[in-house]
């Protein structure tokens, strides 16, 4: 009876986890919030809406902008929204959420996910975010949907 090595299992696991590991995630919050981001293109889809039972999620559709100004400016916003406080206490309503799809000159994405309920969280950045209304008003001053202030 032959028995096999677990060394060279144990190997080709780890590189592969490695090397998967690297292009896992094709963007980051880093290169997003560096000072040196150079975007192509913003994709705002939204408003979505939580799906109900048996229902697809809903949406608005895609808008998309290329002025790289007005990009830069919304990813500043969302790079400057504040880490909740441990003792934060958000509302449990449910609402409709924003999913903006950032691509740099070099074809790196990053996606956000902003809610706009509650606390109002943004996800994709590392560590949520929250209280989003200067990332609202940026989307809004780019001519892209967002919400209304409440």
């Amino acid at each position: 009876m032959r028995t096999l090595s677990a060394v060279p299992g144990v190997i080709l696991v780890v590189l592969s986890a490695v090397a998967c590991g690297n292009n896992a995630r094709p963007g980051s919050a880093d290169a997003l919030c560096a000072a040196s981001y150079e975007p192509r293109e913003l994709v705002d889809s939204g408003p979505l809406y939580p799906p109900l039972p048996g229902a697809a999620e809903g949406t608005r559709g895609e808008n998309r902008s290329t002025d790289a100004a007005a990009i830069k400016k919304v990813a500043a916003a969302a790079c400057a929204l504040p880490e909740p406080p441990s003792d934060l206490a958000c509302t449990a309503d449910m609402g409709p959420s924003y999913r903006l799809r950032f691509v740099d000159t070099r074809g790196r994405t990053t996606t956000l996910t902003a809610g706009d309920f509650g606390c109002r969280f943004v996800e994709g950045l590392g560590t949520p975010r929250f209280d989003a209304k200067p990332l609202w008003a940026a989307l809004a001053a780019a001519g892209l949907p967002a919400p209304h202030d409440r």
